[in-house]
């Protein structure tokens, strides 16, 4: 546990602003205007309408034409006619057959022939109907793409989510920077400060002949490095505090953070070995097995042979008028089955072989990002633990340092000490202060970096 009564009695504490942006509200505020989750999401509906546009294969494909051919001559001695004009006029329809891989075919067709000035008129009405039993049976072949995209888009969301993590990790990670970078503008200031006491105090002696004058040489070069100190700390805050206050459409003096780095975070306690096997890092994986074993499915239906059952029904009307072709109609249907099945070297077993080493490809690669990201996670946690220790202990060196200052007082107030141990002891605490200031500002930032990566920083 840290200690909440030490922090107290240290000045250089986060002080509470009413005006000022927590950790929380940051990080909403960033998902809700920042452009990458704006990107993100219409990524996400891209992929949705891809997977729409790959399932619009059933609709109906209309199809119409007209042509007109001429037989004429006196030498052909089998042709019982001189001429021959034909006109014909065809419109169709066919489909796909959704979940079946069945197609169906719609056609009619009015034909005029012209035989040495006597017309006859054509009119035919068929359906034809054709339905894989084998290869392609229940359209497994036709959805290839579909099932493809289905798992994309799910995939994609996971990728998504991880990426949006990652981001907001690293901004977030930003937000510490610059809550930090605040305490250490005071800690500078301070320094510069007690530089300058500890100058002035030189000078005096230097006066009065009780140091030499590389003593206040050094004090001088000290007092000027605490203003470089000083000056490039105040520059570095504004430069963070614009960068962050751009990331949430803030002006830079808004851009205030009010964050206790000291603050002692809660962990979620999980199985580390089980957490990895479902995490989103590892989905990554599971759905690109999950797209191979689709092809591989239908790479296998391939090297089936190719059976079709064929039903076909039709209707066929002839009267010299045209209308009189509508009735008077002869009526006929077919059924059939028909094969074939390629013989010799086949690409589809080669893709069959293919596609398993992908599969065991991706198993392996699996196994070892596991092992990587337990190793990650375990290796965050030993941070957590060793850096809220190291805190802890720095909290104490800083108590200690404290209490040196209130003692090197007491002793110059009743004339038992001098004005530069008071000094030096206040430099000494000064220089604690920004030690753990470091150890908490990592410690918050390691404890972003472990909450990503159990996929618990963005849900």
């Amino acid at each position: 546990m840290f200690y909440r009564t030490v922090l107290s009695a240290f000045t250089f504490l986060i002080s509470t602003n009413v005006s000022a942006i927590t950790l929380i509200e940051f990080s909403e505020r960033l998902i809700e205007t920042h452009p990458y989750f704006v990107q993100l999401s219409l990524s996400e509906k891209s992929s949705l309408l891809n997977q729409k546009s790959l399932a619009a294969y059933t609709d109906w494909n209309i199809k119409a034409g007209v042509s007109e051919t001429f037989t004429g001559g006196e030498d052909v001695g089998s042709r019982l006619y001189k001429d021959l004009y034909s006109t014909k006029y065809e419109i169709g329809a066919t489909r796909k057959v959704d979940n079946s891989g069945a197609s169906v075919n719609l056609k009619h067709s009015l034909t005029r022939n012209d035989k040495d000035s006597n017309a006859t008129h054509s009119n035919l009405f068929s359906v034809d109907y054709t339905r894989p039993l084998l290869q392609n049976k229940d359209g497994l072949n036709d959805k290839l793409n579909l099932d493809l995209a289905s798992i994309e888009l799910m995939a994609k969301k996971v990728s998504l989510e991880e990426q949006a993590e990652s981001f907001l990790a690293s901004k977030l990670s930003k937000f510490v920077d610059l809550a930090l970078k605040q305490e250490i503008v005071k800690n500078h200031k301070v320094a510069l400060d007690l530089a300058k006491e500890q100058l002035d105090l030189t000078e005096d002696k230097f006066k009065n002949s009780l140091v030499d004058i590389t003593v206040l040489i050094q004090e001088k070069d000290n007092f000027v490095k605490a203003k470089q100190q000083s000056l490039q700390s105040n520059k570095e805050l504004i430069i963070e505090r614009r960068e962050l206050a751009n990331l949430i459409g803030l002006k830079e003096s808004e851009m205030i953070v009010d964050m206790n780095l000291f603050e002692e975070q809660d962990l979620v306690i999980l199985d580390v070995g089980e957490f990895v096997k479902n995490s989103r890092a590892m989905q990554k994986y599971d759905f690109d097995k999950a797209k191979l074993q689709r092809e591989l499915e239908t790479n296998e239906n391939k090297t089936m042979p190719n059976v079709n059952l064929n039903l076909g029904l039709s209707s066929l009307g002839e009267n010299d008028k045209y209308f009189g072709s509508f009735g008077n109609r002869d009526y006929s249907w077919n059924i059939g089955v028909d094969i074939s099945y390629p013989l010799g070297s086949r690409k589809e077993l080669i893709a069959v072989e293919n596609t398993e080493i992908k599969m065991s490809d991706v198993d392996a690669k699996r196994a070892e990002a596991e092992l990587n990201s337990v190793q990650q996670i375990n290796y965050l946690l030993a941070q957590v633990d060793l850096l809220s220790e190291l805190v802890e202990l720095y909290l104490e060196q800083g108590a200690l340092a404290e209490e040196k200052v209130i003692e090197e007082q007491i002793k110059f107030s009743e004339a038992r000490g001098q004005k530069s141990l008071v000094l030096a002891a206040k430099i000494n605490a000064n220089q604690a202060n920004m030690t753990y200031l470091q150890a908490a500002g990592t410690y918050q930032k390691i404890i972003i970096d472990y909450k990503a990566a159990i996929d618990q920083l963005y849900n």
